[in-house]
């Protein structure tokens, strides 16, 4: 059984020092962008979660992405992140990781797993065909699987192992939120490293507080691990849509969740991957009209207002040690 060990190349950002300062947000206002600039950033993401689909574009009618798209919403994220993830190993996004080495970032290449078996059929083909070709720096099978209750245990731990002797070396995960995982201590023994969705947004919460809930449930993943590094996989807050009890989707407190977490992620040396690179309409097909809007970046490419102060090294102090702290 691999150990945490494998994700020592994960490791690529040190522990900066935090400001003081620190800033709530609680009402919605239009969205806009930042004017654009020469791309720079004086600090860069640990890993996004890369979806490149456009306008009219969806994955579940078999839309094949090519490789010009790719490249073009490629270089839009590469001067702010060290790793990106793909979601799949079929219809053109099995390119991802290859683009993403072009561009000198590391990749974390995916299957996406359903109840569609010939469908998992070709994702896992695509995944081992790409780590064989080692353009993978980390291998994800399945995401949410067992939250959708699409595959059984039994089912995934079969293709965890399928991989993980495919593709020996590399290091292989599967992603879902920390309930299921806590739920299926088989599948987090079967991984190399553990890789978690915190999403304080669904759950209601605030979000003057959701990052000290997010915390509060990380120490549990932690404890579940063992010697296992924990991974945040997905964590983020929409930009528009509908309200989830306290959670409001704003511009402003997207924006605020981005910085807020990313400063927790740097003072507790946690490594993660950000969802999402771009607003991609198709989403809310699945999620209502806030699932067209978990983007950095609009669907055009602008990087949204707000977003930029993490790239410019900026950061929020501990409002999230005390579950007390920061709430209103």
């Amino acid at each position: 059984m691999s150990t945490a060990a494998h994700m020592t190349s994960l490791v690529l950002f040190s522990l900066l020092s935090l400001s003081a300062a620190c800033r709530s947000y609680i009402s919605p206002s239009v969205e806009s962008t930042t004017p654009e600039s020469t791309p720079s950033s004086a600090y860069k993401l640990h890993g996004l979660n890369f979806g490149p689909y456009e306008d009219g574009q969806d994955p579940n009618k078999g839309f094949v992405i090519p490789l010009s798209q790719l490249r073009a919403r490629m270089e839009v994220v590469a001067p702010y992140v060290e790793w990106v993830r793909a979601f799949g190993s079929t219809h053109g996004i099995e390119n991802v990781c290859r683009v993403a080495r072009e561009y000198g970032l590391k990749c974390l290449g995916g299957a996406w797993l359903s109840t569609d078996w010939a469908a998992n059929e070709r994702e896992l083909e695509g995944l081992i065909r790409a780590g064989k070709e080692g353009l993978l720096d980390g291998a994800v099978v399945g995401s949410e699987v067992l939250l959708r209750g699409d595959l059984t245990e039994a089912q995934l731990l079969a293709y965890l192992g399928r991989v993980r002797a495919a593709l020996p070396g590399l290091p292989v995960s599967y992603a879902d939120v920390h309930g299921a995982l806590l739920d299926h201590p088989q599948v987090m023994a079967a991984c190399d490293f553990i890789f978690v969705n915190y999403y304080p947004y669904w759950e209601g919460t605030h979000v003057q507080h959701a990052v000290a809930q997010l915390h509060a449930w990380h120490q549990r993943m932690r404890e579940a691990a063992g010697n296992k590094e924990v991974v945040v996989s997905e964590t983020g807050w929409p930009s528009g849509g509908n309200a989830v009890g306290k959670a409001v989707p704003s511009p402003e407190n997207a924006s605020f969740y981005f910085l807020n977490f990313v400063s927790w992620a740097r003072a507790n040396n946690v490594q993660y991957f950000y969802f999402a690179a771009f607003d991609e309409a198709w989403k809310a097909q699945q999620e209502g009209p806030q699932g067209a809007h978990w983007g950095l970046w609009n669907a055009q490419g602008h990087m949204k207002a707000g977003n930029r102060e993490v790239f410019e090294d900026r950061t929020l102090g501990d409002n999230w040690s005390t579950l007390g702290d920061n709430r209103t």
